[in-house]
């Protein structure tokens, strides 16, 4: 690619630059109880800031069903709280159906039933597949080095669900990045 438009192209400070960040991806997954709430973290570590760009995940969508037990209805029965930990700072201004910002969303669970056709017929078929296509949502935040992602979340299933969220950014070495984020 060209730069048409730039007024010039500086090769010492785009080095630079490459050397103080690499691209990262931070992993968090949780088992929520039925009826219940979890807290979930994943750790900034303290080899620099974290600057998300965008995330992906998924989650189960289990409800318990008086005669075939336990089964995937398709409800998204978990909703969160996203926190900065330094701070505690909130993103969201309530609990938001993880299905909202997460994607790919739906996980199927092949272990459960699925309930696309009636629960009283006598064959139920596995999981369905979740219909939902892939595209990462965008959400840019810095996470400062030594801190933690959080993730308060509520189920208001009557089964365990579990959902998996990765955070792809980009890490900004700490000797780098906190002199140029003091004064934000």
């Amino acid at each position: 690619m060209i730069r048409v438009f730039s007024n010039k192209i500086e090769a010492a400070k785009l080095f630079a630059a490459q050397k103080s960040q690499y691209s990262e991806t931070l992993v968090m997954s949780g088992v929520v109880p039925a009826g219940g709430g979890s807290m979930s973290r994943v750790a900034v570590s303290n080899l620099g800031h974290f600057l998300c760009l965008k995330i992906t995940g998924s989650m189960s969508t289990l409800a318990v069903h008086a005669v075939h037990g336990i089964v995937d209805d398709g409800v998204d029965h978990l909703r969160g709280q996203l926190i900065d930990g330094a701070g505690q700072r909130k993103m969201f201004n309530d609990y938001i159906p993880l299905s909202l910002w997460l994607s790919p969303g739906r996980r199927r669970d092949a272990t459960a039933l699925n309930a696309i056709g009636p629960l009283a017929a006598p064959v139920v078929d596995t999981a369905a597949a979740s219909g939902s296509l892939f595209y990462p949502t965008e959400f840019e935040y810095l996470f400062s080095a030594n801190s933690e992602i959080l993730l308060d979340v509520r189920n208001d299933s009557t089964a365990i669900n579990r959902f998996d969220i990765a955070f792809h950014g980009i890490r900004i070495f700490s000797g780098v990045s906190v002199a140029g984020v003091k004064g934000v």
